[in-house]
């Protein structure tokens, strides 16, 4: 293999490109950083179009690279180009371009009941993927990004989703089309409140619901505040006042998936 060691190369400048939000959607691809996400992203059929490896490695180490055609360029690159290409500090010797997913909120009602997660500005990248993982790993249908929601795109959301992206429909939507697509499939918004009156586990989860986390300093949106059927509270003992949002989020989840699991 040829080893690309200029900056000018349209590949490389290619990957450089998506780290910009606006080219990521206008070019509709998505960065992948490191072999568990490339492979996950493979095994769910979203192929990468083009690859990258750290020089002195091959194909032959990466066992899912055999899934792709024989047309996608799987490209050498020098060790300290590799480096400064990549957005992360250890992405193991691997990167790649591959088609952003397509989901509209059509997606999210297909299972019953439905589990969703409402992402309401939700702005740290690293916040969101754990959401996302979350969400997968507790048997959600999907996500809901609102307006002021960082994208589940941006490298550092899909390093910290682990996967979970290309799990989940993903879907990135107004308040308003949010709140019909919801109602018109009889799911329920609820969002979490301190001194909610209800715990969380103490609310039935085994009805269609969406779980709105709001912005990590001024919460819910009043547009989903208003419109939430239910609030529930996390108990917390000593002086600990509230939790990190993807942390809430997950306690929530799991314990809507442990009761879930009683129906089975």
């Amino acid at each position: 293999m040829t080893v690309i060691s200029s900056t000018q190369n349209r590949y490389v400048k290619l990957y450089r490109s998506l780290e910009k939000r606006k080219i990521r959607i206008q070019q509709n691809l998505v960065p992948l950083e490191g072999e568990k996400l490339i492979r996950d992203a493979i095994e769910r059929r979203v192929l990468p179009e083009v690859v990258y490896l750290r020089e002195g490695l091959t194909p032959e180490e990466f066992p899912f690279l055999q899934a792709l055609e024989s047309q996608v360029p799987v490209l050498s690159i020098a060790e300290k180009l590799f480096d400064r290409t990549a957005f992360t500090d250890s992405p193991q010797g691997i990167l790649a371009v591959a088609p952003r997913p397509k989901s509209d909120l059509t997606d999210l009602f297909v299972k019953k009941p439905a589990l969703l997660l409402v992402a309401d500005g939700v702005q740290d990248p690293g916040n969101l993927g754990t959401m996302l993982r979350s969400a997968a790993a507790a048997g959600a249908d999907g996500a809901i990004l609102l307006p002021g929601t960082v994208d589940a795109t941006n490298p550092k959301a899909l390093r910290a989703a682990m996967g979970a992206y290309f799990a989940l429909s993903v879907v990135e939507t107004n308040h308003q089309d949010c709140l019909s697509a919801l109602a018109g499939h009889g799911v329920s918004l609820v969002t979490t409140a301190a001194r909610a009156e209800v715990a969380y586990d103490r609310y039935d989860w085994n009805t269609p619901v969406a779980v709105v986390i709001g912005n990590e300093g001024s919460g819910v949106s009043p547009a989903m505040a208003e419109a939430a059927k239910s609030r529930v509270s996390i108990p917390m003992a000593g002086a600990v006042e509230s939790l990190n949002a993807a942390i809430a989020m997950s306690v929530i989840f799991f314990e809507a998936a442990r009761q879930r699991r009683k129906l089975v």
